[in-house]
């Protein structure tokens, strides 16, 4: 179940001028603030979204499934109710990724920087 008020937002960053075509860029965050989290919302699946906005309108989400699980057996089997951080391993699924794209009008912005002399 998704709850907004348990969402955050762990880093934001402006990229670019960027060329036209297809761009890389790595981005590294702290982790989230664990005491923001509910004990029973720590281990299982959870989401990282990635979006990605040009003059305010979202253009592209990238969403990666997290599954935060004990490494330790026993603990997995029987999981305490207030969870043994040091013993949780985060493991990202990188390889697939939930990419959702939203159509803007380019064009709009394309036409306000040429009017405005701006490349």
């Amino acid at each position: 179940m998704h709850r907004n008020e348990y969402d955050q937002e762990l880093d934001s960053v402006l990229v670019g001028p960027l060329p036209i075509g297809v761009n890389k860029f790595q981005f590294r965050a702290d982790p989230p603030d664990l005491s923001r989290i509910p004990n029973s919302e720590i281990i299982g699946v959870t989401v990282i979204l990635l979006s990605c906005s040009y003059e305010g309108r979202e253009f592209v989400r990238v969403g990666y499934y997290v599954n935060n699980e004990y490494t330790d057996e026993a603990l997995a089997l029987d999981p305490p109710t207030k969870p043994v951080i040091e013993k949780v391993q985060r493991q990202i699924l990188a390889e697939k990724p939930r990419v959702t794209r939203f159509a803007i009008k380019w064009y709009v912005f394309i036409a306000r920087y040429a009017v405005l002399g701006k490349n």
